[in-house]
């Protein structure tokens, strides 16, 4: 039995671009229509590159990547951005937890590990995007206080690509109106 003190998230190694590589290409083998990516752009890819996103993963307040071991064994992955002209968000893609850890708490740790990553990064809020159908996923989002902002979205203008549902998780209280008595400028 896999207790909560056998699962540990952290992010990404600077030199472990190979197993960001085994854990993309598991996740594109076992859920190909959860992810923007396709198998065969992933492992088209050269050493280097995946070399050059795991030092971006563990280096960078603006980008993520963050592993989740269960018992010693890397077991799930998530990756994080900064979109470009919003550095107030984060957003996070590729969330994947292997069949064997599903059900142990890994993903918890998985997405809490990347919540704290866009806290400390003095993000406003964090979005992702589901598949509409995956609705173990779409719990897990939910129970962490993810929102849904809308109905299904495809990724480009194409209509023929995949769907995504976006969510979104404020990390800060909006702020209360003002006093209906309090003076107000124009």
């Amino acid at each position: 039995m896999v207790g909560a003190d056998d699962i540990r998230g952290r992010r990404i190694g600077p030199d472990e671009g190979m197993l960001l590589r085994r854990l993309r290409l598991a996740a594109l083998t076992d859920a190909p229509s959860a992810f923007w990516q396709t198998l065969a752009e992933a492992s088209a890819l050269p050493a280097e590159e995946w070399d050059a996103r795991a030092r971006a993963g563990a280096y960078s307040s603006a980008d993520l990547v963050a592993i989740v071991a269960v018992a010693g064994e890397a077991a799930g992955m998530v990756q994080g951005f900064t979109p470009v002209g919003r550095p107030w968000l984060r957003e996070l893609g590729a969330m994947w937890v292997a069949p064997e850890a599903r059900g142990t708490g890994a993903a918890d740790t998985l997405l809490a590990t990347a919540i704290d990553w866009a806290r400390q990064a003095g993000a406003e809020a964090v979005k992702l995007w589901v598949v509409p159908g995956n609705r173990p996923a779409r719990r897990l989002y939910a129970r962490h206080g993810f929102l849904v902002l809308g109905g299904p979205k495809p990724v480009t203008d194409d209509p023929t690509v995949k769907v995504f549902v976006p969510m979104l998780l404020p990390l800060y209280p909006a702020r209360p109106p003002p006093p209906a008595d309090s003076p107000r400028f124009g």
